[in-house]
């Protein structure tokens, strides 16, 4: 197993215990992408059992009922041409291309999908107590105690149903002169899961720095922001919620996707923009008569020449006929946990006649009753620029980690383009926030690569592939992981060959592929010339696996 390998199967563990921890600080939900709603149907039976502790412990170990190598899998998967339709899709694998056509270059490409993250290990309970950093030694005992009560066999199996693939191009120079081209190897995935599922790359084993990129929003924008993009429609907006390769295929197949991606974002530095904020908010408390305490915040605006970003708010009330608009925010009440301040960006002519009173529930009903609130407003002018950077900290900080560096700033160009295809300041009470963070979309690594002259390199890009799954409770078979790889979609390189190698490491049995892999008959290795391939599978039992 590579360096690289190794790399990734530590970050697959840490990513469990980081399941673990927060779970014991009672956040569910917390987990990667959807994959809390997949065990939520047996946690929910467990827990009243053993603890929260247990939730976990299936993490990985679905098994098949008594499989063999042509299994079909549970039909309530609706295969469609063979494949299972999945309600969590994670992508397929791409193929690298490059940012210019370049009928000199040529690939080789081999893939090697390694299931090492099924392999159950033991991990005890000191183990899992002392791999916490930064903590104090009770608190240490603590977690050891929680964890002793949870698995009082001393600890528990842990695997992954992800697997690691190594994509490698073999790329050769045919011309007389050595050559410096920009490759673009795709991924999916969304922002929260960025950290696990980017790959590095390497060329001939060194590490190669590449830029992120991201598509996302289809835009032809360039130039200063002054309203509305004109002629947009939500037709013409191009935002990626795959469901299958497909999905992929139609937002690629044209070029468009990775020209959104190369392309520039609105600059609103010489904008001006009013702010209005609310602080210090009274009113309530909860009761039968008042359920929801809530500040309405009402006022008038010309829906074609005014603009409103709002961050805070969680409800909302438009219509542009009468040129009138509504947001509202519960009152924090006591105990419960802090959150972000109201505020309002106005962006063009200024909005009239603002009024607040106070609600004994959320909504816009004009029957609600009223009561006894208040909230103090201020308000100044600031660059939007500036405002809009400030609004981008508080929802993105928390996904991408910190407020500087290039994922942050990548979150901020798409949040800006957002803005102006599909945001408020194109579709005026259009929607509050960009959820970044839940947006599957295809990510883009950049770099430069020199081949000499008749020579070749070899590049190669090694990563965490999360399987594609359905839900515990869904009807659908939950036990089947699904991987699918393509072979052209979005590449201009001639490829010369493809191939996929499979490690199976004794962990699973096929139920349904196009790959044509025999492990019983040893066959791991098979050419591809097709433009799609999956491969869906089940884990075998290894009852052989001990503690020690």
């Amino acid at each position: 197993m590579s360096k690289g390998s190794e790399r990734l199967l530590a970050l697959i563990g840490s990513i469990d215990s980081e399941i673990i921890a927060e779970a014991e600080e009672d956040a569910p939900g917390k987990t990667k992408k959807h994959r809390v709603v997949k065990f939520a149907a047996a946690a929910a039976v467990l827990a009243a059992a053993v603890g929260v502790g247990l939730l976990f412990i299936g993490n990985g170990d679905s098994v098949a009922p008594s499989p063999g190598n042509d299994m079909v899998g549970d039909s309530s998967n609706t295969p469609v041409g063979g494949h299972s339709e999945f309600m969590d899709y994670a992508g397929p694998i791409f193929p690298l291309t490059l940012l210019s056509p370049d009928g000199d270059v040529s690939a080789e490409r081999s893939v090697t999908l390694d299931f090492s993250p099924w392999i159950r290990t033991w991990w005890s309970n000191e183990d899992e107590a002392n791999s916490r950093e930064n903590i104090t030694e009770e608190r240490r005992r603590e977690i050891l105690e929680m964890y002793n009560e949870s698995f009082p066999e001393g600890g528990r199996w842990r695997s992954s149903q992800d697997i690691i693939v190594t994509d490698e191009y073999v790329l050769k120079n045919a011309s007389s002169e050595d050559k410096t081209v920009t490759v673009l190897y795709p991924f999916a995935g969304d922002f929260r899961n960025l950290d696990k599922v980017r790959p590095p790359l390497t060329l001939d084993g060194a590490e190669l720095p590449s830029t992120l990129l991201a598509g996302g929003y289809k835009s032809d924008f360039e130039g200063p922001w002054s309203g509305p993009i004109e002629g947009s429609s939500e037709g013409e907006i191009e935002v990626l919620e795959p469901e299958s390769w497909e999905d992929y295929r139609k937002a690629l197949e044209d070029g468009e996707y990775l020209k959104g991606a190369l392309s520039g974002c609105p600059d609103f530095s010489g904008v001006t923009a009013t702010v209005y904020d609310f602080t210090d908010p009274w009113g309530g408390p909860k009761s039968d008569a008042a359920p929801n305490p809530t500040i309405r915040v009402d006022f008038e605006l010309d829906y074609t020449k005014t603009f409103i970003v709002d961050h805070g708010f969680n409800g909302g009330r438009y219509d542009s006929e009468a040129g009138r608009m509504g947001l509202s925010y519960s009152i924090p009440q006591p105990g419960e946990p802090e959150t972000v301040e109201p505020r309002i960006i106005v962006v063009g002519e200024p909005i009239q006649n603002i009024t607040t009173g106070g609600y004994v529930t959320g909504g816009h009903d004009p029957d609600t009753g009223r009561m006894e609130a208040g909230v103090t407003i201020t308000s100044h002018t600031a660059n939007l620029e500036e405002l809009l950077r400030d609004e981008a900290k508080l929802l993105f900080t928390p996904i991408v980690g910190s407020d500087s560096g290039p994922e942050f700033e990548l979150a901020f160009r798409l949040y800006k383009l957002w803005l102006v295809t599909q945001g408020p300041l194109a579709y005026n009470g259009w929607g509050r926030d960009e959820t970044l963070d839940h947006t599957d979309r295809v990510f883009y690594l950049e770099a430069e690569v020199t081949i000499p002259a008749g020579g070749t390199v070899t590049l190669t890009a090694e990563c965490i592939k999360e399987e594609s799954e359905n839900f515990y409770g869904s009807g659908r078979d939950a036990n089947i992981s699904g991987y699918d790889l393509v072979t052209r979609l979005g590449s201009n390189i001639d490829f010369v060959s493809q191939t996929a190698t499979l490690e199976d490491r004794g962990q699973i049995v096929i139920a349904r592929q196009n790959f044509g892999f025999d492990i019983a008959g040893g066959v791991k290795t098979v050419e591809l010339t097709e433009d799609e391939y999956f491969l869906e599978v089940y884990r075998l039992v290894d009852t052989s696996q001990t503690k020690e």
